[in-house]
């Protein structure tokens, strides 16, 4: 590894810190590792076997393979599935909303200890503000941003957008690459939570991997 690529990695090891710091200070719990393999391991030692585990839609946590390897060490998962029709769709995300450990990715993690997360039924953002007995929100380093502003920002030009490429929605930010705050009915920008401390009656920890994971 050259000067350069040592220097980067330096450099998203201390904000993975830095935002660690200002995640504990807002009473969430905050645990920082180098690679996702990592941040795998520790999941898998954390939930063990036998449990429940909830999945809010993520490109992150798909790419770490979590469903997989929780499902294999025991555990029962509870996602929806494509194709499930919409009364099986609303039955599964209660039954999420109850489990063991809920698991979903914030679209923006601030340097002040915020997170950020859209979505466009609420499920996700239901369980992750209450219900679960624990919940697990997972962001790699491209997530950190410096302040709300930005965040909201990232959160509404970044993710959503590459979000409603990834489902193929025909929606105006596709083609013009801003945000256009739509009225389309295929929007699955509905529901903005913003975490400015823990819910006081919510376990909540956060996993911040030093690796670009999802958006």
């Amino acid at each position: 590894m050259d000067d350069i690529l040592k220097s980067r990695k330096a450099t998203g090891i201390e904000a993975l810190k830095n935002a660690a710091i200002a995640l504990k200070k807002n009473n969430f719990s905050c645990s920082a590792f180098s690679t996702g393999a990592e941040a795998a391991d520790y999941i898998l030692q954390m939930v063990g076997t036998g449990k429940q585990a909830g999945f809010g839609g993520s490109v992150t946590i798909k790419t770490l393979g979590l469903i997989e390897k929780l499902q294999a060490a025991g555990n029962t998962i509870i996602t929806h599935t494509p194709g499930m029709d919409r009364e099986t769709k609303i039955e599964t995300w209660l039954k999420a909303q109850s489990s063991d450990f809920y698991f979903a990715s914030p679209q923006a993690v601030t340097m002040k200890g915020e997170l950020v997360m859209l979505d466009g039924n609420g499920n996700r953002v239901a369980a992750c503000v209450y219900g679960p007995k624990k919940v697990v929100l997972i962001a790699g380093v491209n997530k950190l941003i410096n302040d709300l502003e930005k965040g909201l920002w990232r959160t509404r030009n970044i993710s959503a957008i590459a979000n409603n490429i990834r489902l193929r929605r025909n929606n105006p930010c596709v083609k013009t690459g801003k945000c256009e705050d739509c009225d389309s009915p295929e929007r699955i920008c509905n529901v903005l939570t913003v975490f400015h401390k823990k819910p006081a009656m919510t376990d909540i920890e956060v996993v911040l991997i030093d690796e670009e994971l999802g958006y």
